[in-house]
């Protein structure tokens, strides 16, 4: 039963839609208008996840090819396989991480409800990469289950408040409104980016509106210009590779048909995408208002990162770009610094890089996202060599994967001293109160 429950949490589309429907029994909506929203909300969040999977499926042929035509020798990022590998490698972690996922959301919704910060981390895979990280940190330092569950839970809860409290502002700024926080594993180096992109750009001159010639118009539409960039991007990089390093990928389909094909299908993606956050935003919105009416007082709730697309596009692919400069600049850094390779992730650019430059831009316009996204792409790689380097998980057979998540690398860092760890949390998580409650005041 706990698996079965804890399998329903990882799945974004079932846990707000779960929330949308408590939200409006909370509220006594009728059953049509519970129904109609609960399935809306569910529907939403499944057509983001359809977008973000095609989005993923059709970069991984760029990021495949990206990789050879440089020659670029080294391990993958990605948080989820590290995550995977190690509740398959140590059953401890395993046995523990499910109880710190679930316990821990309660300790959020408990510290929500009763201290100034309001935020409901509801991104269901970060609480899953967020909860094996917690365990492990205390299972390798020699805490026992029933140790590791009661102290992971409260650390888990306390992190899933921290992270979208330290976002918030930055949200803000773009959204212009609170109706929702970011709940990222990524919010530390997003945030951090985009502050740096503020440093040195221009605010004045937003990426959002620029003027464009009357001829150049139709770079305003979003499908468009995402379809032309990716174009070039596709094309010019399959013809340096030429149609033989490309073959066994385009399966007999001519290469450059094939480029063009997947630059149509990125931003098909993205539209679809899209749809599904206005889709699943409208019915949440309102229906998160019983919650925050009822049970948590002025509760706001924390999603994944493709919720702000919507606001800012074309920051959106400028920060998508210049991470992938950045990661590049990482890896080189990151061989002489750790003597470890952490290889760029296109996905992780899009994503994350994305979100860097949206905040980058909100901060310094067009050259803060450029330099928002590069400093994100140089973080992300530049950690994960960090985390690879001091924390030896080829010990349990764990090799070739490495985090691409900043803030799980934080948290591993944290609790590799678990006592001085979990202090520096409640420490940040008081200020974070008191700043919060002297902002209220204000």
């Amino acid at each position: 039963m706990l698996a079965f429950i804890i399998e329903l949490f990882k799945v974004p589309a079932v846990i707000l839609g779960l929330v949308a429907m408590i939200g409006l029994i909370l509220q006594k909506k009728s059953f049509g208008d519970v129904f109609s929203g609960t399935v809306k909300t569910a529907i939403g969040m499944l057509i983001v996840s359809a977008g973000a999977g095609m989005i993923v499926n059709e970069i991984i042929p760029f990021s495949v090819v990206f990789t050879q035509v440089f020659n670029l020798q080294g391990f993958a990022t990605g948080s989820e396989a590290v995550s995977g590998a190690l509740q398959s490698a140590v059953p401890a972690i395993s046995a523990t991480s499910a109880a710190i996922m679930g316990l821990g959301f309660l300790v959020n919704i408990v510290l929500a409800r009763f201290t100034p910060l309001k935020y409901i981390f509801l991104t269901g895979h970060m609480l899953w990469i967020l909860s094996v990280v917690v365990a492990s940190g205390l299972v390798f330092a020699g805490y026992s289950e029933i140790e590791t569950i009661i102290w992971g839970s409260a650390i888990q809860g306390l992190v899933s408040i921290i992270l979208p409290a330290i976002a918030q502002t930055s949200v803000e700024k773009v959204t212009k409104n609170s109706n929702f926080a970011l709940g990222h594993l990524t919010n530390i180096g997003t945030v951090a980016a985009g502050y740096v992109g503020g440093l040195v750009g221009n605010k004045e001159k937003d990426a959002e509106s620029l003027k464009l010639p009357a001829y150049l118009n139709f770079f305003k539409d979003t499908a468009i210009s995402v379809s032309i960039v990716m174009g070039l991007f596709y094309l010019g990089l399959f013809l340096i590779a030429g149609p033989t390093k490309v073959a066994e990928l385009t399966a007999g389909q001519n290469y450059i048909i094939f480029a063009i094909l997947k630059a149509l299908g990125f931003t098909a993606g993205i539209l679809i995408l899209l749809q599904g956050i206005r889709l699943f935003l409208g019915e949440l919105v309102p229906s998160f208002k019983g919650i925050s009416d009822k049970i948590v007082p002025g509760a706001i709730p924390a999603l994944d990162v493709p919720v702000l697309f919507g606001f800012a596009p074309n920051s959106l692919m400028i920060g998508f770009l210049t991470g992938i400069i950045g990661m590049l600049i990482g890896m080189v850094v990151s061989s002489l610094v750790f003597g470890v390779v952490p290889l760029i992730s296109i996905i992780g650019s899009f994503f994350t890089g994305g979100t860097a430059g949206i905040f980058g831009n909100s901060r310094g316009g067009v050259r803060g996202a450029s330099v928002a996204g590069a400093v994100y792409g140089f973080i992300l790689i530049f950690f994960s060599g960090m985390f690879t380097h001091f924390v030896n998980l080829s010990q349990y057979g764990i090799k070739g994967i490495g985090h691409d998540c900043t803030d799980a690398v934080a948290v591993s860092f944290l609790l590799q001293n678990p006592i001085l760890g979990t202090g520096l949390l409640v420490v940040f998580y008081i200020v974070l109160c008191l700043f919060k409650k002297r902002k209220a005041t204000a």
